[in-house]
Order: C-alpha cells, then sequence, then structure tokens
C-alpha cells in the first residue's frame, strides 16, 4: 500500500491509497471516535480506474498525529481480533 499526500494543512489531510481500500472503513470510524474530528471520510470516483482519497479534518492537533493514533488503535484492534481467532483453534 502506497499513501500520496494531496493536501497538508494546518487542520486538514487529504491524501490518495494505492492499492488498498478495505482498511479505509475501519480507519473512518476509529477516526470518528475522536471528539477532535470534524469530518473523516473517503471516496473513490470509479472502483477500477481510480484510487480512494480519503478526507480528514481536525478541530485542533495535528491531523498527521491524529490520524497515526488512529491507525495504532486499529492496529491494537486487529491484532487483538487475531488472537481471540487463533485461541478459537486451540
Amino acid at each position: 500500500m502506497e499513501i500520496k499526500i494531496l493536501t497538508n494543512k494546518k487542520n486538514e489531510l487529504e491524501f490518495e491509497v494505492i492499492g488498498e481500500k478495505t482498511i479505509l472503513n475501519p480507519l473512518k470510524y476509529k477516526l470518528l471516535d475522536d471528539n477532535k474530528i470534524t469530518l473523516a471520510d473517503w471516496r473513490i470516483d470509479h472502483p477500477l480506474l481510480a484510487n480512494p482519497r480519503f478526507f480528514l479534518k481536525v478541530k485542533e492537533g495535528n491531523p498527521k498525529t491524529i490520524l497515526l493514533k488512529a491507525v495504532r488503535a486499529l492496529k491494537k484492534d486487529t491484532d487483538s481480533l487475531r488472537k481471540s481467532i487463533e485461541e478459537m483453534k486451540k
């Protein structure tokens, strides 16, 4: 997966995600749990011809820092899920 930054402002971040789109909804909802977020959403012009674009606006703080925090929290959630599934196999 590759990320291409399209807009990087004080309270706003827009980036294109190349080669992946399944993680964007979980990321969106993880970000929306944070009360510093005013907008977290993504769109794709055409699923076969374009890459998804993710939009993030924050009330306060650095959008990249908040995004990284959400990604770490999402990773923790998926690690916990993986562990639970692995324990089911026993």
